[in-house]
């Protein structure tokens, strides 16, 4: 009845299973394929449509989770619990879409689902009061990129250390993942896309959004160097190449910087 409502799914279900659910218990609904805002003809058909598609909890309490000393299981329960807003981003390209370095083009469409009541509450679900659509620009994302990653890496290393990890594998494919998307364009293609002087005269505005992501590019060198040196403390003599391999591939992009 175009209305819409965040739901918790059960404990490690797939959003597949989810969604199958939800088709059993509507049987007469059309299942939308996209996560796109339907256009008019939708709102006013006389058939029933359901759309479903997963978003991002929102934490209320930041400063719980930004505190060091703080432990990862409490962090953990305050990433999903007492949640009013949640979010979805749907990426696009505008403008000519650069084959070479699509990061250039590269806007997101966000999202955020405010509630009326926070989940989880009595019910699994609650509706939808509100919904805020934002912009951001590619230099924009580029950055919440690397403060994703930045922040995760520290999480993960954090738990090596602390011996909270019971195997380093999250570990190892972080780093892998990282050093291995820098290697081969990841870091080099955001220098193409802002850090060239067209870029820098055709946006005056963005001078402060620039050295930002050039901060977070030196501190996740700094952040992989560390991370190195804990995994190398930890890691098994049968994954001592790939550590090695990764040391390597680091060094080439740290001198790429």
């Amino acid at each position: 009845q175009n209305k819409e409502f965040v739901c918790r799914g059960h404990d490690y279900e797939r959003l597949e299973a989810f969604q199958q659910r939800m088709l059993n218990e509507f049987p007469h609904a059309i299942a939308m394929q996209h996560a796109n805002q339907p256009d008019e003809t939708i709102f006013q058909a006389e058939a029933q449509y359901l759309q479903i598609y997963a978003v991002t909890p929102i934490p209320e309490n930041q400063e719980v989770l930004q505190r060091d000393g703080i432990p990862n299981n409490i962090k953990s329960f305050y990433k999903v619990n007492h949640i009013w807003r949640f979010r979805y981003d749907r990426p696009f390209h505008k403008g000519t879409k650069d084959k070479e370095n699509e990061f250039k083009s590269l806007w997101v469409e966000r999202t955020t689902l405010i509630l009326v009541q926070s989940l989880p509450g009595i019910s699994r679900w609650f509706e939808v009061e509100k919904r805020e659509v934002v912009e951001m620009s590619p230099l924009e994302n580029a950055i919440e990129v690397l403060e994703n990653k930045n922040q995760q890496l520290r999480t993960l290393i954090s738990q090596c250390q602390t011996r909270q990890m019971q195997n380093i594998n999250p570990l190892t494919m972080c780093l892998n993942g990282v050093i291995d998307a820098a290697v081969n364009g990841g870091v080099a293609r955001y220098q193409e896309a802002f850090f060239v002087k067209e870029y820098i005269l055709n946006h005056p505005e963005d001078g402060e959004k620039i050295t930002r992501l050039r901060e977070l590019m030196l501190e996740q060198a700094q952040i992989l160097e560390f991370g190195l040196a804990v995994h190398e403390k930890v890691v098994p003599q049968d994954m001592r190449p790939l550590h090695k391999k990764l040391v390597d591939q680091f060094f080439v992009m740290k001198s790429s910087l």
